[in-house]
């Protein structure tokens, strides 16, 4: 029996399904934050514990839900297609790089939309890394493994999954060609913490939306997720390993943005 087409979804029901898991995860990780002060920790280490206790879990258990409301000749992860590991790694390296050049060049759009229109932002609502000073070694070192296993592991295998694996495919039928740009916009939009990133996140994402529906597979975008998530885990490690880089602060616009 061929698998059945999954059913579009409501124009409300896609938006209240792209948007309303990232006010819950802003939430929770607003709430982190002074448990995260108490123990030393930067703010980003509040992030990626959100990822492990909210972000993981709520993605999965509406994925879980869905797929229990769905028939079962269609699965709640439409994009389900397993390419020959070659084609996941060369798809995996065309979208970093992509995204990469998306950072380069909608960075300065980035700055001015975040000192302009979001001039009022709470400092201590953005997700630092903490590797300008005033943490310890430990307190880097406990950070890194809470964004490796919560934001870089966790957060983006279900956010694949539940993005581009669940919501893409069903996006409204009246929005016919424009789909997968509208989907890309939400999907920028679910990061409310730091919406100044919008531009990069747009530019980044987009072919990846497109590569997700040629290939009919979410694994190359997961490994191109995991991969630009990483970075932040790099950055912590190398200052903590060189001391006379305390200095540094990673930009890159992976999930603690």
């Amino acid at each position: 029996m061929s698998q059945a087409a999954p059913a579009p979804h409501t124009l409300p029901i896609s938006l209240l399904l792209h948007l309303a898991p990232g006010l819950l995860i802003a939430a929770s990780y607003l709430a982190l934050i002074p448990v995260a002060r108490a123990w030393g920790l930067p703010p980003v280490a509040a992030l990626g514990a959100s990822a492990l206790l909210v972000t993981g879990p709520l993605l999965l258990g509406i994925l879980i839900i869905a797929q229990r409301r769905s028939q079962r000749a269609t699965p709640v992860i439409a994009l389900r297609r397993i390419p020959r590991m070659r084609a996941v790694l060369g798809w995996a390296v065309v979208i970093v790089c992509l995204a990469a050049a998306a950072f380069v060049v909608a960075g300065p759009v980035n700055g001015w939309v975040e000192h302009t229109l979001f001039s009022a932002w709470p400092n201590s609502w953005k997700p630092s890394l903490g590797t300008a000073g005033g943490y310890s070694d430990g307190a880097l070192l406990w950070t890194a493994v809470l964004i490796l296993t919560g934001s870089a592991l966790v957060a983006p295998v279900l956010e694949e999954a539940y993005f581009r694996g669940f919501l893409l495919p069903r996006m409204p039928s009246s929005l016919g060609r424009a789909g997968p740009v509208a989907h890309t916009i939400l999907f920028a939009a679910y990061h409310v913490l730091t919406p100044w990133l919008a531009p990069t996140r747009i530019l980044g994402v987009l072919p990846l939306t497109y590569i997700a529906l040629r290939t009919r597979s979410i694994l190359p975008g997961i490994v191109a997720h995991i991969t630009l998530n990483l970075i932040d885990v790099v950055v912590i490690v190398a200052v903590v390993a060189k001391p006379g880089q305390r200095a540094v602060s990673a930009t890159w616009p992976g999930e603690r943005t």
